[in-house]
């Protein structure tokens, strides 16, 4: 007779076969050091794990069939704090995939009474979820602005398949080039407030965040903690962090996520957070990335969209931009999700998969 398969939480005793399970799962092999990482990230040395589930199995005599992982952070909601949830590395072996759902029953039963995030939903999962009654974030990240470092590179992995092996990525490059350099006068202009990449958040980071809170009602917090973790916690994934100081004074900040797409090497923006009574930060933040990209030797920068505004800034300091094909989803009760509108939220890249992820 087969046993049944049976739900169980994660604990703290189950991660030495949960890492060798996810680091063998089929088409997705990897090592099991990096999951080990993972855990350390979303669980160990996570501020908001303070009591939440940390995720559940699919088990049949024992042996792990599926997961799915619960990455909790600090959000302030309505102007106070909240912690929510994150779905993350949804991997169930094939002939248990019937059984997928109640692993996302679970998830959704453990949040009921906050709201959990989907950032990197594939089209089949976002089907999924949207039918649950998950709602796309309220923010215009599915555009992003960019800045081609390598423009022939960029060109060429751009181009169709049976334009790589020829000139002509390099031709348009020649005239790209120089066009991008002229758009992006404003990050080369004097003027430009101080702003140098850092290896440390200190104190001036709780003061910053205690003075530009109140910008929005529902955004990530962003205590010195909390940007410590999510921007240079990783063992994995060695996040770029660059602050921006106006006499002295801690007036913004920047946090880039490397990532390879489609081969070119990249910084992806996973936050940004300014104090806007300081003009010039944005674009200082700009220009000093740009500087460290091409002394680093990348190929692309991209800005998603946070807000509409702020693409239409990105805009104007020069930067091209395209639809990113990224997909975020959240779900939360009627009363919650009331509170969450476009007008006094600001969502960025730190939410579940996306903040924490490899690609």
């Amino acid at each position: 007779m087969t046993a049944p398969v049976e739900i169980a939480p994660v604990t703290p005793a189950d991660l030495e076969a949960l890492a060798g399970f996810l680091a063998s799962f089929p088409g997705l092999e990897s090592r099991r050091e990096f999951w080990q990482s993972r855990f350390r990230l979303w669980w160990q040395g996570n501020p908001a794990f303070t009591g939440s589930p940390a995720g559940w199995m699919l088990r049949r005599d024992g042996a792990i069939k599926g997961f799915l992982g619960n990455l909790p952070s600090l959000f302030q909601w309505h102007g106070g704090p909240k912690t929510v949830c994150s779905i993350t590395s949804w991997m169930v072996l094939p002939e248990f995939r019937e059984q997928s759902l109640s692993l996302l029953m679970e998830h959704m039963k453990a949040a009921e009474q906050t709201l959990l995030f989907d950032t990197t939903p594939t089209a089949e999962v976002a089907t999924i979820l949207e039918s649950l009654g998950f709602q796309p974030l309220p923010w215009a990240g599915d555009i992003e602005s960019f800045i081609a470092v390598d423009c022939r590179r960029v060109l060429a992995a751009s181009a169709p398949g049976f334009l790589r092996g020829t000139g002509l990525p390099s031709l348009a490059a020649a005239g790209l080039a120089p066009l991008q350099a002229l758009r992006l006068r404003p990050l080369q202009a004097s003027g430009l407030l101080p702003a140098v990449k850092s290896s440390d958040v200190g104190d001036e980071f709780d003061e910053f965040w205690e003075r530009t809170r109140g910008l929005y009602a529902n955004t990530n917090v962003r205590t010195a903690q909390a940007v410590r973790w999510h921007g240079l916690g990783d063992g994995e994934i060695a996040k770029e962090l660059f602050v921006c100081r106006r006499e002295g004074r801690l007036a913004g900040y920047m946090v880039l996520k490397p990532r390879l797409r489609r081969g070119l090497k990249t910084w992806d923006c996973a936050d940004f957070w300014e104090d806007p009574s300081a003009p010039g930060v944005l674009e200082s933040l700009l220009a000093a990335v740009w500087d460290a990209a091409r002394d680093r030797r990348l190929d692309l920068l991209t800005f998603p969209h946070f807000t509409a505004r702020l693409g239409e800034r990105l805009g104007r300091a020069g930067l091209f931009e395209h639809a990113s094909g990224r997909r975020a989803l959240f779900f939360g009760t009627p009363g919650l999700l009331a509170d969450i509108q476009p007008e006094d939220s600001y969502f960025v890249g730190l939410q579940g998969d996306y903040g924490t992820a490899a690609s």
